[in-house]
């Protein structure tokens, strides 16, 4: 018999062995980009309430056998780190811990969605997933990689239109942060993002995610190769970098406000902030080797600006998210 356990304090001692088997497989199996953190940590996190979660036991072999962790976000999202399983049959795993998990959050205030991605060999819940209220998104994961020769000269190879005299590209300045918080939010409000992350749905929400790019807490952040698509010395579009680890930078949001939409101020900044990256790096000043991003599936028009500039689809894979309406609606045994 499968039988899920909330995460507790007392719990630590039986589950000590099941988290270090799945530290070691988070990055090869689970797509994570950095390592858990150690137990000791974990079991810190957990008595702060910093993470919530469950344990699932496998009766017949009395021992645990798949665990889920999440976190309540300060923007009104619960964000699920992860469900793993050591046992085949995932609809059963999933069952007793969504009963479990939507049973609690039902009562827990101060959120609006969860939001789950479902990275590595978490894409086999997506069947089953949503009978429990959630709705996919699909999204992909594309890298360009500075010692692929081909994406290089793909790069190289663009030859983009200058805007008009009103417009400068140009890296990121302190002076800016709240034009550009707007310059997000008029991008974003409407966007597949704000579905699952709240933050993007406000002015203010926008002003707290440039404050995490540029205090260090998205990666760490590269300024000069962050870039600002001004116009009369306003800023109407970003591309911000930062660096995931020692190797490797990420491109978390990029965009331009509607208004200006269609100019290729997209293009240009991609273009900027790759060769920026690249000319730091070759100056001894960053050791990045690839930039990664990810990007909705549908949204081709963002795909092929990345293809244009050299990057390749690494892969693909579900984002779900669950509205505290449908939570609420969820029933045990029915279709949400």
């Amino acid at each position: 018999m499968i039988k899920a356990h909330r995460i507790t304090t007392e719990s630590m001692d039986v589950l000590r062995p099941l988290y270090q088997r799945f530290s070691e497989r988070a990055r090869p199996d689970y797509h994570w980009s950095y390592d858990p953190v150690d137990f000791g940590q974990f079991q810190k996190a957990v008595s702060a309430k910093i993470l919530q979660g469950y344990w699932v036991e496998d009766t017949a072999s009395s021992g645990p056998v798949g665990l889920m962790l999440y976190r309540h976000e300060e923007h009104r999202a619960l964000e699920v780190n992860v469900i793993y399983s050591e046992l085949e049959d995932k609809k059963t795993i999933l069952d007793r811990l969504m009963r479990l998990f939507i049973q609690d959050i039902r009562d827990e205030q101060g959120w609006d969605v969860v939001s789950y991605a479902m990275l590595g060999q978490q894409e086999h819940f997506i069947r089953t997933i949503c009978w429990y209220g959630f709705k996919p998104v699909g999204q992909a994961i594309l890298n360009l990689d500075f010692m692929d020769s081909i994406s290089l000269q793909i790069l190289k190879q663009q030859q983009l239109s200058p805007p008009g005299p009103e417009y400068a590209i140009e890296p990121w300045q302190p002076q800016h942060a709240g034009e550009v918080a707007q310059s997000i939010f008029e991008a974003f409000s409407d966007a597949t993002d704000a579905l699952w992350d709240p933050r993007f749905r406000t002015l203010n929400g926008a002003r707290k995610v440039v404050g995490l790019l540029t205090n260090d807490l998205m990666g760490k952040f590269l300024p000069s190769c962050t870039m600002l698509a001004l116009k009369d010395g306003i800023p109407v579009g970003f591309c911000f970098l930062v660096q995931d680890d020692v190797t490797s930078g990420n491109i978390p949001l990029i965009g331009v406000r509607p208004s200006e939409a269609g100019k290729g101020l997209g293009n240009l900044l991609l273009q900027a902030a790759i060769n920026q990256c690249i000319d730091d790096m070759l100056a001894g000043k960053n050791t990045i080797l690839k930039i990664s991003t990810t990007m909705d599936t549908d949204n081709i028009p963002a795909i092929k600006m990345y293809r244009r500039m050299g990057f390749r689809e690494e892969y693909n894979y579900p984002h779900v998210y669950l509205t505290r309406e449908k939570a609420l609606a969820y029933q045990p045994g029915k279709w949400c």
